[in-house]
């Protein structure tokens, strides 16, 4: 996984770009200039057939590309064009011009064209074609450019209303990531929707979609984070296979035009990581730790309930290793109404040596880092009482072992409590599945009843923190609505052999089965995969694009389409591979009275089966998810997120 060490954007300064995107009233004409470039394998395809072109291209040294490994495309004709919203050229050329011998050009706008998200240069050949957005006045085109136009087109983006700044924007931050050509654009475009595809979807969304209201969304929050985290070394001599837990306390306020000021004002957490060769022969390191913090930074909040918060590109320095984090757009999704957002981050790193100064060393890559999480943010109330919490909530679990005798294992439950209203809760009988891999490289699977339990006790506080459960220490916290529970747990051996770490999220069941058909759900999904195999077993994440969707095509059927990015490794050892996957499929989809639901998907592989609950309203589903291969038994278990979204929102 070649990722995100962070390079200058190239074909010129961005200060160049005109003041204004509205047509300059001087009677000046706008010149825009950049530079062309692509995969070595279709620069001859882009190129006018003049020969000297060609020979002199061997006697100039080729100009720097964002993407490493990219070669100017000289020779070749770049045309200005208008597009309508799916791509298409609208209307006849409006100027054409000749890249040199390094692959620049120069083009003046006629008058009356003003930079917009609609006005593209294009170079194109019998087989191929790249364009970028004229949204400043220097516009390179080249993979990235050709790949962000794709995207707005894929979203239906009206192109003509785009803010230009936007663009440029999001432009630069892809330019941010260590990317490498490769043969040809197909290769090209695959390889930056793994990089950079989650980045580009999360911001598209935000850019298309309207305002909202942030003083809705104000008040003290908590939020649990579950992270799972797959590390690599370039010389493959050694990774990690790593869970976290994270529980944090945030204030939301409303600002103007959207803006949610956030405020993150203490942190707990805990890491355990098997690391080493094998797993047969892996290290366990397990650390826990607590912060008071003050840092204030700022979202957004849109119309169909995204709130959105941008991270820039970050690099971390310590005595061994510095790491280079790359831009993210980490995008929060609305329950309804509620103060109640759920998210799928996925982020990543490269690691580094350090410089005798105590400085990164980018001359020292020593590995990619990939971590995928599930996090909850719940608005907390402030004067709860036992009476609060009452009737039965449908409850999903997930949990990893880790233990230095070469094992690991997840495992999955779902099943119903009921809360008496006077602090008393009944665990009622449910399902559980077990995937472990030993050292050895073989797989172990089982699966059964939970137990029943009566006369427990909950102690909640009056701020919504549970703190214990049958006088057994509990960290969690119920939502202001009480019909939302969210516990984590980490623990550890004395001697630091075995760690366990587990997150359960609980919904309050209706009391008639939901009216779910019609209704558009965006899939919030994270799961971890385990393979055995004679080189010791291969593990693997997988986590949903922010753009895929489940739609409710009737009560019985629901329709599945967007992406899954998945992250795999065949050994500990080994180097991280990752791909993103689209999907469109159908689900079967079976509903009980008590909001109890399975939905299942079968293909030629096998079934994905997703056991869970629905809410009273329907507007948020909490499952497990398995998937059982034709033959043999899961090697895939994780917990899976439906969030109502309105069936009209254009942020897709």
């Amino acid at each position: 996984m070649a990722l995100l060490a962070a390079l200058a954007a190239c074909g010129g300064d961005s200060s160049s770009s005109s003041s204004s995107s509205d047509s300059p009233d001087d009677g000046q004409a706008m010149t825009i200039e950049g530079t062309a470039s692509a995969p070595s394998g279709m620069v001859a395809s882009l190129r006018e057939p003049e020969v000297l072109r060609v020979v002199l291209n061997f006697l100039i040294k080729p100009a720097a590309a964002a993407i490493t490994g990219l070669q100017p495309v000289n020779g070749a004709s770049v045309e200005l064009i208008r597009v309508d919203n799916d791509g298409n050229p609208v209307g006849e050329v409006l100027a054409t011009t000749t890249t040199s011998t390094t692959g620049d050009y120069t083009l003046t706008l006629p008058q009356g064209v003003n930079l917009a998200g609609n006005l593209v240069v294009r170079i194109s050949g019998p087989n191929a074609e790249m364009r970028a957005q004229v949204v400043e006045q220097a516009v390179d085109i080249d993979p990235a450019s050709e790949f962000l136009l794709r995207e707005f087109i894929a979203q239906g983006t009206d192109l003509e209303e785009l803010k230009v700044n936007d663009v440029v924007k999001l432009k630069g931050r892809v330019d941010d990531f260590d990317l490498t050509a490769g043969a040809d654009l197909t290769d090209m475009l695959e390889q930056l929707d793994a990089e950079v595809g989650d980045l580009v979807e999360n911001q598209v969304a935000v850019i298309n979609d309207g305002t909202g209201n942030a003083a809705a969304v104000a008040g003290a929050y908590r939020a649990n984070a579950f992270s799972l985290g797959l590390h690599d070394s370039d010389d493959e001599s050694s990774g990690t296979f790593a869970t976290n837990i994270y529980t944090s306390l945030f204030t939301f306020s409303g600002g103007d035009n959207g803006t949610v000021n956030i405020n993150l004002s203490d942190e707990e957490s805990a890491e355990a990581m098997m690391f080493g060769a094998t797993l047969y022969s892996a290290g366990l390191h397990y650390e826990t730790s607590m912060e008071e913090l003050d840092e204030d930074f700022s979202g957004t909040i849109t119309a169909s309930g995204i709130l959105s918060i941008e991270g820039e590109l970050e690099e971390e320095v310590n005595e061994e290793n510095a790491f280079r984090y790359p831009p993210a757009v980490y995008n929060l999704q609305r329950v309804a109404d509620r103060g109640l957002f759920f998210h799928v981050s996925k982020e990543a790193a490269v690691r580094y040596g350090v410089t005798p100064s105590g400085a990164l060393n980018p001359q020292d890559r020593r590995g990619d880092e990939a971590f995928r999480a599930l996090e909850v943010f719940a608005r907390t109330p402030t004067d709860f009482t036992d009476s609060d919490l009452s009737g039965d909530f449908g409850r999903v679990y997930l949990g990893t072992e880790l233990s230095v005798q070469g094992y690991l294992a997840v495992e999955v439950e779902n099943n119903v409590v009921s809360f008496g209203g006077d602090g008393s809760l009944d665990i009622v009988p449910g399902n559980f599945h077990r995937l472990g891999l030993t050292g050895s490289g073989t797989n172990q699977y089982e699966s059964g009843a939970t137990e029943a339990e009566t006369g427990l006790t909950v102690d909640i506080a009056s701020n919504g923190d549970v703190l214990a459960i049958d006088g057994e220490a509990e960290d969690g916290f119920i939502n202001e609505g009480y019909d939302f529970i969210s516990l984590m747990n980490a623990e550890s051996s004395t001697d630091t052999s075995f760690a366990w770490f587990d997150t359960t999220l609980m919904v309050k069941l209706p009391e008639s089965t939901p009216a779910i058909a019609g209704k558009r759900y965006r899939l919030m999904l994270l799961s971890m995969l385990l393979e055995g195999n004679p080189a010791g077993g291969g593990m693997g994440l997988f986590a949903s694009q922010f753009n895929t969707f489940l739609t409710l095509d009737s009560a019985t059927q629901a329709s599945l389409s967007g992406s899954i990015n998945e992250v795999r490794k065949n050994t500990l050892a080994a180097n991280l591979e990752t791909e993103v996957d689209p999907v469109d499929e159908t689900f079967s989809v079976d509903v009980a009275a008590n909001g109890a639901a399975t939905l299942t998907l079968e293909d030629d592989d096998g079934s994905n089966v997703l056991d869970g609950f629905f809410n009273q309203d329907a507007s948020l589903g909490l499952f497990t998810l398995r998937f059982e291969p034709l033959q043999g038994d899961p090697n895939e278990l994780g917990l899976a997120v439906l969030v109502e979204v309105p069936a009209q929102s254009n942020a897709e």
